[in-house]
Formats: C-alpha cells, sequence, structure tokens
C-alpha cells in the first residue's frame, strides 16, 4: 500500500511538472509570435512602394554616368 501511494504521489509530481512546463512552452511561443507579427509589418512592402522603387530602378538605368 505504501508504494502505491508513493507511486501515485511520483507521477502527480511528473504530471504537475510537465503541465508547467507545457504551459511555459505556450507562453514562450505566443511571444515569438507577437515578435514574428512585428518582425512582417517592419518588412511588409506594400505595392506603391513596389511600383516607386521599380520607377526609381529605371529612372536610374536612364542616367548616363
Amino acid at each position: 500500500m505504501e508504494n502505491l501511494m508513493t507511486l501515485t504521489l511520483t507521477l502527480l509530481a511528473i504530471i504537475f511538472f510537465a503541465f508547467i512546463f507545457i504551459y511555459l512552452m505556450y507562453v514562450r511561443m505566443k511571444q515569438l509570435e507577437s515578435e514574428l507579427h512585428e518582425l512582417k509589418s517592419r518588412i511588409s512592402i506594400t505595392d506603391e512602394e513596389l511600383t516607386r522603387l521599380s520607377k526609381d530602378i529605371e529612372d536610374f538605368k536612364k542616367i548616363n554616368i
């Protein structure tokens, strides 16, 4: 009976720490997801910016240096 109680408490402790670890990983994933979203918003280029950039490149090509 004592061994069964010890085994049960050990397994409960393992499950408890596993849930804590899973929660911490979930929080970290949410942090990384928000950082990724922030980086994407900085990197994204609009159609208007792309058109202006291509026009500037074409204008630069026309200049004979």
